[in-house]
């Protein structure tokens, strides 16, 4: 839909098939006459619209900020789906569970005493997602079933033109809308658009096929199956089928390590810590200081981590040795299967992964792992790089999603051309610091490309993540700003820094990681070059010389308004405000300095 279409600002959210003014527009008219003082206090919040895309972890922390933080906000979420929860309401494959331990996948201020399980699954996570949407109110700014389509920048008038398809429940129905808004926050995740291998053939296959992304019920009961992949889906899907299938074949083209369960220091121990008591967590919903202790204990596990991946460190070296001696146990010892699965590059090179129960389930009667090459499919099964021709019933795809970064829908910014364009060779792919892209303003992304995902905690980094797209937020009201962008050359410096850095750490190492955009060699895209308490140091305060600002009134003091201050203008009305706030209390006024009277 060409966006020379589109209505004025003021038809904020009309059909594209309807005419006229919808309602008044919350975003900020920007008169092109002589500049004059504007009649309002210093620091007076102007109106702004903020739209979010993706009601998930993200989308819901930055609901809760801004009804907290921000006035005269007009904020939109806009969902795909029918409900909140992003990938824990999309992944319910069997087995689907958060890979680190769940206390820590909380909200810092909302914990969850009563997770069930140390790797809490999917269900539970999305019912903790929908409660705390709930105790704050969150549902009231989503609109469900209301994809992007299209974000375009206009330059002109500081804002985004945005298309969104709107999809009717039940039905094949969908009609287009279009919106303005000032600001446009990407919350949209990184593992939310799944993707098939790329196996010939694979649409030949005359069996049960499904995504572990798109996960479909079958009688898996006394069936062959395969299951293709050895990331984390895979890894939790395995062990889950395995004791009700008849035969399952595992396709592991890559190995990958697995590690012990955080803080066990005897790996036969997981079984025991896998759930966790009534009694436990009773005694974490009675004693908030204690169950505060025990969560700080894990996060402190999982950030002191963060020094295994340096490369040749005396950390790495004994990860390799331990992971791999327990691997080899896992495995009852067969020495064939762990040269095949144990992994020749560094701990760390791919996505860790508990996997629990995942190698023992491969040296069950019933499974075999196939290590060579799928060629093709054909309608009865799957024929390896060997010639062999595996017949199954069924194919498992736990083969990820797309982690290049690009967005799924048509974003273009001031040069006119889609960011995906623009992102297609993976060695363009760079950000100012995970958030930002130059060229494209008013325009913030949630864990962009060279972000902390497995670098330690990661709840954190998003919640200061959402801190810092506020301050900006703050800033366009209170300054009256046009537009905000980071500039060029700070980002190329800022990404030269980037690859120089990450080549000390493992994950620069000749593996086939979704770190690199699914390639065994090239630039690292994913991964911050630091621990996730260095990110989180790094943007706690806004550098803002590295941005670029442009003013909505051609005058960048027009935010000192009236020449009075917020206070004073409430003083006008109720004569009671304290207008002397800068005298100290008696006891420091009277305090004498022996240093200045020595």
């Amino acid at each position: 839909m060409s966006t020379n279409a589109l209505p004025s600002r003021d038809a904020q959210d009309a059909p594209l098939n309807e005419q006229g003014n919808n309602g008044v527009s919350s975003i900020q008219n920007r008169p092109k006459h002589e500049y004059q003082v504007k009649e309002e206090p210093l620091n007076s919040a102007a109106p702004v619209s903020v739209v979010c895309i993706g009601a998930g972890v993200s989308g819901i922390v930055t609901a809760i900020r801004i009804q907290e933080r921000l006035q005269n906000c007009e904020f939109t979420i806009f969902e795909k789906n029918d409900d909140l929860g992003g990938t824990w309401l999309e992944n319910r494959y069997p087995g689907c569970a958060c890979d680190v331990p769940g206390h820590a996948y909380t909200y810092t201020f909302e914990p969850n005493p009563d997770y069930s399980k140390y790797y809490v699954g999917s269900p539970e996570i999305h019912a903790y997602l929908k409660a705390v949407a709930k105790k704050y109110d969150v549902e009231k700014y989503i609109q469900y079933n209301h994809s992007i389509t299209e974000a375009v920048w206009n330059e002109a008038d500081g804002v985004w033109d945005l298309e969104i398809e709107v999809s009717s429940p039940g039905s094949d129905k969908k009609t287009l809308l279009r919106k303005r808004c000032n600001i446009l926050l990407n919350a949209g995740g990184i593992l939310n658009n799944w993707r098939w291998p790329n196996i010939p053939g694979l649409t030949s296959f005359k069996g049960h096929l499904c995504h572990s992304a798109q996960w479909k019920d079958f009688a898996w009961e006394g069936k062959t199956i395969a299951v293709i992949g050895s990331g984390s889906s895979a890894i939790q899907i395995t062990p889950n089928l395995q004791p009700i299938v008849g035969k399952m074949k595992s396709f592991i083209r890559s190995p990958t390590w697995i590690m012990p369960t955080y803080g066990l220091i005897d790996w036969k121990d997981e079984e025991k810590k896998m759930t966790y008591t009534p009694e436990e967590r009773q005694k974490f919903r009675d004693d908030p200081a204690a169950f505060l202790a025990y969560r700080k204990k894990l996060e402190t596990d999982m950030n002191r981590a963060y020094s295994m991946l340096y490369k040749d460190t005396p950390e790495q070296q004994a990860a390799k040795v331990q992971f791999a001696a327990i691997m080899k146990a896992r495995l009852g010892g067969d020495e064939e299967l762990a040269a095949k699965l144990t992994p020749p590059w560094a701990v760390g090179c791919r996505r860790l992964t508990p996997g629990h129960n995942f190698l023992e389930s491969l040296v069950k009667p019933n499974v075999e792992v196939v290590t060579n090459e799928i060629i093709r499919i054909e309608p009865d099964g799957l024929v390896t790089e060997d010639g062999v021709l595996h017949k199954v019933d069924a194919i498992v795809c736990a083969t990820g999603f797309n982690t290049t970064f690009r967005p799924r829908f048509k974003l273009v910014g001031r040069q006119g051309v889609p960011l995906s364009d623009l992102w297609e060779d993976t060695n363009n792919v760079d950000a100012y610091l995970s958030m930002a892209v130059p060229e494209f303003p008013n325009y913030f992304m949630f864990l962009g490309p060279n972000s902390p995902i497995a670098n330690g905690t990661l709840i954190p980094v998003i919640e200061k993540q959402c801190d810092y797209m506020l301050s900006f937020i703050s800033k366009y009201q209170k300054e009256r700003l046009h537009s905000f962008s980071v500039k060029r050359s700070v980002v190329n410096q800022l990404n030269q820094y980037y690859q120089r850095f990450l080549q000390r750490m493992v994950v620069s190492d000749p593996c086939r990681s979704w770190y690199k955009g699914g390639r065994a060699d090239g630039k690292v895209i994913a991964i911050w070059p630091g621990s996730s308490l260095h990110y989180m140091k790094i943007i706690s305060e806004p550098r803002h010389e590295d941005w670029e600002y442009s003013y909505s009134y051609g005058n960048m003091w027009a935010f000192l308004g009236d020449g009075r201050t917020l206070l004073e203008t409430k003083d006008l009305q109720t004569k009671s405000e304290d207008l002397a706030w800068y005298l100290v209390n008696p006891e420091e006024f009277m305090r004498v300095d022996t240093q200045l009277t020595d």
